[in-house]
């Protein structure tokens, strides 16, 4: 049969390959097997089963039988056992075929294909360029404006044809994720639609390809740069210049803030003061054109706020809790409240540089800081002084701001938590800043974050305690159901919340309270602030 033939073949070949058979032994006994094949009958049986002979014994043959036309063994010569066939050579004699298929077709390809045009409609355009701009970005996390342009002005420059080949690539879906929320949230707070005008953010949206309409719809890039430009067209991720403030008129030459008669004065800063000429951070700018904080954006995405420079406020709802603890008579009887309306609350305590702003525009002198830096917790500041601070800002960005009452500082503290600490029955080292081991000597900076909770307050326990709107009773007997302050005709004390950093963790519960002299000015005592939505 054929497929015996080709075997047979493959073995003669094989043997010649490794000098078993000399060339005219193998053409001799190939020749009869090619002319069945051609022929298509079945070549001597003798020929196709005939045994191997060994290139010695071919010789002897050849020597002995000159002129033989065929090869024979003496008949009573043993005969020896086929040969299987070998799989290594099959697969290398096809691989040997297929690649010279593979080659005869790719010259045929070329001449046929001589002198053609390149297709530049499918020539690839390099990539790099944009991949480094957006890598670059994302690595500095810097999403200012002045940031956000020069990205902008650089993926303009390089075109729809380096953006595409990005858009698959993981790095690029997590640049334009966060592209995309942005874009939601900065529209959410604008009272305008966002543009590429009036907004660099949106400018940067269109350009990766992002719809302002509609931004989570997939990506459209066109390989024609955007026809919008933006304001100021900037190097690559520009370094923004800091920005220097304004020269402020001296404050008055009082040497230290008047305090009630029998009180020491608490003298004015030295090299920690709160004072304009060092402060980084720019005038609080009013804001009475437009609400930031508005009541829609609670359950949005990301529900914080900011008038201007002012705090970062977290957006809270409205709601009841049950107020008060076991733990302490002073905690008792826990009462049942209702908090109506949702309100505004600053995530962190008031730092320094944001009291300065107050410091600097009333050109008050103000209290002497244990820890210098802008991120610091602000504190020798009495209830007075917190009180003076949120009518100022009040007045400044046109919207009621105060200190939280006792039950909107609970209700925003616990972010239905029902238990004692922030993280439920038990307090852990990382639950807050406080003496656990050893006495604690300084309050922990806004980017120290404790325990952030549902409402994403931070350092609502521990850090230093907090001012609030209410006087102080020594029991919640009579205490209001509506989250209002408690009523007291001539109230002799306030009261703190919280705990501080020198306190131990049997004071530091969420429900934790205590009564301060209103003029009470330490190193443990700050304020949070509330802002009323309307």
């Amino acid at each position: 049969m054929s497929t015996d033939i080709a075997d047979r073949l493959r073995e003669l070949a094989h043997e010649h390959y490794e000098g078993r058979l000399d060339l005219a032994a193998y053409r001799a006994l190939r020749g009869p097997l090619l002319d069945s094949l051609a022929s298509g009958t079945s070549a001597p049986a003798m020929e196709i089963t005939q045994p191997r002979v060994s290139h010695r014994q071919m010789q002897r043959d050849a020597i002995t039988r000159p002129g033989k036309p065929h090869i024979a063994l003496p008949a009573d010569e043993p005969r020896a056992a086929p040969r299987k066939n070998s799989p290594v050579l099959a697969v290398c004699i096809a691989g040997v075929i297929v690649a010279l298929l593979a080659g005869a077709a790719w010259i045929w390809f070329q001449r046929g294909h001589a002198g053609a045009e390149p297709n530049t409609s499918t020539t690839s355009v390099p990539s790099g360029a944009a991949r480094s701009a957006v890598e670059g970005f994302m690595d500095a996390a810097d999403w200012s404006d002045g940031r956000v342009t020069g990205l902008n002005a650089t993926l303009m420059e390089l075109g729809g044809e380096q953006i595409a080949p990005l858009a698959r690539e993981a790095g690029f879906q997590r640049f334009v994720d966060e592209l995309r929320r942005r874009l939601k949230e900065q529209q959410a707070l604008s009272p305008t639609a966002l543009t590429v005008d009036n907004s660099p953010l949106a400018a940067l949206a269109v350009t990766v390809g992002l719809d302002l309409n509609s931004p989570d719809s997939a990506l459209h890039i066109s390989a024609a740069a955007p026809t919008h430009e933006p304001e100021s067209v900037t190097p690559a991720l520009p370094i923004e210049p800091k920005v220097t403030r304004p020269a402020m008129a001296p404050p008055p030459s009082a040497t230290a803030v008047s305090e009630p008669e029998g009180k020491s004065p608490v003298p004015v800063a030295s090299k920690n003061e709160i004072t304009a000429t060092e402060s980084p951070i720019s005038p609080l700018v009013a804001s009475n054109t437009t609400d930031n904080c508005r009541r829609d954006l609670i359950h949005s995405r990301r529900p914080v706020c900011q008038d201007g420079d002012g705090p970062m406020l977290a957006l809270v709802p409205a709601g009841a809790f049950d107020m008060g603890s076991t733990e302490a008579p002073e905690e008792q009887p826990v009462h049942h409240v209702t908090i109506a309306e949702p309100f505004a609350i600053s995530i962190y305590e008031v730092s320094q540089g944001e009291f300065k702003q107050y410091c600097d525009a009333t050109h008050r002198p103000c209290s002497t800081q244990p820890w210098p830096g802008d991120d610091y917790p602000v504190v020798n500041v009495s209830w007075d002084d917190a009180n003076s601070y949120v009518e100022w800002l009040s007045a400044t960005t046109h919207h009621h701001y105060n200190l939280p009452t006792e039950a909107q500082w609970e209700y925003a503290a616990r972010a239905g938590n029902t238990g004692l600490y922030p993280s439920g029955t038990t307090l852990s080292p990382t639950d807050a800043n406080f003496s656990m081991l050893k006495k604690q000597t300084a309050a922990a900076r806004r980017s120290q974050k404790f325990n952030a909770n549902a409402f994403r307050l931070v350092h609502t326990v521990g850090n230093v305690r907090e001012w609030v709107a209410d006087p102080w009773s020594q029991t919640y007997a009579g205490a209001p159901s509506d989250g209002t302050t408690l009523k007291s005709a001539k109230p002799a004390m306030r009261v703190a919340r919280g705990g501080s950093y020198t306190d131990g963790s049997a004071r530091l519960r969420l429900s934790m309270r205590e009564g301060l002299a209103p003029d009470t000015r330490d190193v443990t005592t700050g304020f949070r602030i509330v802002r009323e939505l309307q």
